[in-house]
């Protein structure tokens, strides 16, 4: 009985170890997919990473690049300084001046060059007395201030220019050297270009325009 015993022992162990040998192949296999796999993973994550890092790099020297570039140009094509107007200068001439153009056509017109480096044209005519409304008895003097006088002033100015009261700017209105001699600067509400007129006082009548300047550039005063 006890051989019997021991021999059924002996079977069964050489049974499990025939067993545990076969199995051997199949572990050893798994364990080289598992250690494949691991170290694909390793060196996958490694990668991956080693992108992201130079990512912004990249990023940063194309950023680099691109301000080097506008900074060639820049310098390669400076932009010209914008010139300042003046708003006391405007150039202006008398073929531009649409208003001045029926003036030419009149009988008795005289345009002709001047001394004054300001002055494109000098404009005469015998232009009519603005007739006044005041009783001056005779004897007047020019009032540089709103009122009745002022007003005719004005409008002697306005009928030289061929300009109506909506579309004009009294520049200057002064003296011209006598009591009954005035000078007046104007433009168009455009400021097309700048006219200047001489009025003088003919006595019992009204103002009279007796010669208008074009002028190159605007001057507020004489």
């Amino acid at each position: 009985m006890a051989d019997k015993h021991t021999s059924e022992s002996r079977t069964g162990r050489f049974e499990k170890k025939r067993q545990w040998t076969k199995r051997l192949p199949w572990l050893a296999g798994a364990a080289g997919v598992f250690v494949v796999l691991l170290i694909s993973l390793i060196l996958f994550n490694g990668n991956d990473q080693t992108g992201q890092a130079q990512k912004p790099e990249e990023e940063q020297q194309t950023a680099i690049t691109k301000s080097d570039t506008e900074e060639v140009q820049k310098n390669e094509s400076p932009e010209e300084p914008e010139e300042e107007a003046d708003p006391d200068k405007t150039s202006v001439s008398m073929e531009g001046f649409e208003e001045l153009e029926p003036i030419k056509e009149e009988e008795g017109v005289q345009i002709e060059e001047s001394d004054n480096p300001n002055v494109e044209s000098v404009v005469t005519k015998d232009w009519p007395v603005i007739p006044t409304e005041m009783d001056t008895n005779g004897s007047h003097s020019i009032t540089y201030q709103e009122g009745q006088d002022y007003k005719e002033l004005q409008e002697a100015a306005r009928s030289a220019v061929n300009l109506s009261e909506d579309n004009i700017i009294y520049w200057w209105v002064g003296n011209d050297g006598g009591p009954q001699r005035a000078v007046v600067t104007v433009s168009d509400k455009n400021e097309t270009g700048y006219l200047r007129v001489y009025v003088q006082w003919v006595d019992n009548e009204g103002y009279k325009p007796v010669k208008l300047e074009v002028l190159k550039e605007k001057v507020v005063n004489r």
